[in-house]
């Protein structure tokens, strides 16, 4: 499998740039570096085919996404944008700031040569959701799960050409942050699947400097007050729709029995 590893970075010089790089040559592994959106500072200018959807951000979140919110989201998608028009099969997306476990390269493998409709695996996430077992991996160490709800985070993660084309279809218009993109990946219809025990952790317990709640945020106008709750409504009529449309592959869950990672963000 023709697989890309990259690194997502603001700061291609840094020590921990350089540490995970060198982890991941230690695992035989080779990763690029890709230059992430900056929007610390000000809102990041969109490129053709990129479109921010206020509406829908007010309706569902009602907020707006903030400038570093999209630059982060942004730094995903372009990444995504050029692995695919660059031919690769498959990619593996690491944030900097996380470390790898020891077994990572040997799992990857794996995952590398599963069947195509496992079209994203998520190698690690902040919520513990119930999921489905669908079969062990290296040698049962590990287990590639189906999870009914997102996982939270996209500190590290996996697609296959599929996948990609079905990201770029459905998350070119930015409607809410990356991850949620991906949580709701019934959306897009994105065949999304986690890894147990994680395969990375955050490097630090420090709290994201990305907020992601519309607290502290100015108000929007009162009538998406009055809707949210109608979208709200219809968004959990979908998700429920999708999983019994699908439920033989979704179903029977259960909540993992054991810690799956070691970031300390983890949570219920």
């Amino acid at each position: 499998m023709n697989t890309s590893y990259w690194i997502i970075t603001l700061k291609p010089e840094s020590e921990s740039v350089q540490e995970l790089q060198q982890a991941l040559k230690s695992q035989g592994l080779e990763a690029s570096l890709f230059q992430a959106v900056d929007g610390r500072t000000a809102m990041p200018a969109l490129e053709p085919g990129e479109k921010l959807a206020k509406h829908r951000t007010r309706l569902r979140h009602l907020c707006d996404l903030t400038p570093p919110e999209v630059g982060c989201y942004l730094s995903h998608l372009r990444l995504i944008k050029k692995a695919w028009n660059e031919g690769f099969e498959s990619i593996c997306i690491l944030e900097d700031d996380v470390k790898l476990e020891p077994d990572f390269a040997r799992i990857m493998e794996e995952i590398t040569k599963l069947p195509s409709e496992v079209e994203m695996v998520r190698l690690m996430g902040l919520k513990i959701r119930k999921r489905k077992v669908v079969q062990p991996l290296g040698d049962g160490s590990h287990q590639l799960v189906r999870p009914e709800r997102g996982w939270l985070g996209t500190q590290a993660y996996y697609l296959n050409r599929t996948g990609m084309e079905k990201v770029l279809k459905h998350a070119s218009t930015i409607k809410e942050p990356i991850d949620k993109m991906y949580d709701h990946f019934w959306e897009g219809g994105l065949r999304l699947f986690g890894v147990e025990p994680h395969l990375v952790y955050e490097a630090n317990a420090a709290p994201s400097s990305i907020a992601k709640s519309n607290r502290q945020r100015a108000k929007v106008s009162r009538i998406y007050y009055l809707l949210h709750p109608i979208v709200k409504a219809v968004f959990s009529i979908n998700r429920h729709a999708h999983l019994l449309r699908n439920k033989n592959g979704f179903y029977p869950t259960a909540k993992p029995p054991y810690r799956v990672g070691k970031s300390s963000r983890l949570r219920h």
